[in-house]
């Protein structure tokens, strides 16, 4: 017995012969990976359930009224992986062209039905490992928390914590320097600015600059760098600086041992 997926993938049966579609439908019921959508007769009204709500897997007989098992597939936009079923080996080859999965003979037994399904799960687990791997290898969304906003001019714009290289008051405005360059000023002070900004984040260096702490490569007694920019470092917020950024980290010839 198959294992198994967690959701079960989706399973439509289509067959004017109605001891066909029945003995189809007891097969897919056996299976725990699978789940029955949707039995029919009519090759139309499965086109519109498929239309209306896609399926995984579509196993189909080719002759039927109005319109063929071929045909249908054919006529489907983005057609589900395909079983066909057949009293005819004949029409074995032109189900190639169709990319099917299997091509059963008819009168079905349960041992080759299963094994057609194991290959469309085959196809449909790869298919969900490879998109898992594509959604792990994307760049994660900003988490809302590492962002902010400021007005400038005649718009708010949204800003992360890490892009900002340091704010730099201008009278009543300040100027928000971004490691990129770009550089966006708003109508708020910086001492407004200091109390909202995450203080873990950001250290005043001089009454005029804030820096992002985690942007300073280098502390000198005059000025800290950000990049290759050189900001003041104020006498009275020299300490303060030095105990945030730099006295946490810092590797010297004798480290305190542990109690």
């Amino acid at each position: 017995m198959l294992p198994a997926a967690s959701p079960p993938f989706s399973c439509l049966v289509l067959d004017d012969d109605l001891l066909v579609r029945d003995l189809a439908s007891s097969f897919v019921a056996r299976i725990p990976a699978l789940t029955l959508a949707g039995q029919y007769d009519d090759a139309l009204q499965a086109f519109e359930h498929l239309a209306r709500a896609p399926v995984d897997i579509l196993i189909t007989d080719i002759e039927l009224p109005q319109l063929s098992g071929l045909e249908l597939v054919r006529a489907l936009r983005e057609p589900p992986l395909v079983i066909f079923m057949t009293s005819h080996p004949e029409y074995a080859l032109p189900t190639y062209d169709l990319d099917a999965v299997d091509f059963l003979v008819k009168p079905l037994r349960f041992e080759r039905f299963l094994r057609a399904i194991d290959k469309a799960l085959l196809h449909l687990r790869a298919r969900a490992a490879e998109a898992a791997g594509r959604l792990e290898a994307a760049p994660a969304p900003p988490d809302a928390n590492d962002t902010f906003f400021i007005r400038t001019e005649l718009q708010f714009v949204k800003l992360r914590y890490a892009d900002v290289a340091y704010v730099e008051a201008m009278r009543d405005f300040t100027k928000v320097h971004l490691l990129n360059g770009t550089v966006h000023i708003t109508l708020v002070s910086l001492k407004q600015m200091e109390a909202q900004l995450p203080p873990a984040l950001f250290v005043r260096t001089h009454r005029s600059f804030l820096v992002n702490t985690g942007q300073i490569e280098a502390v000198t007694g005059q000025d800290v760098r950000v990049g290759t920019v050189d900001v003041p470092l104020g006498l009275t917020f020299r300490d303060a600086v030095l105990a945030q950024v730099v006295q946490q980290r810092l590797l010297s010839r004798h480290p305190s041992r542990p109690a």
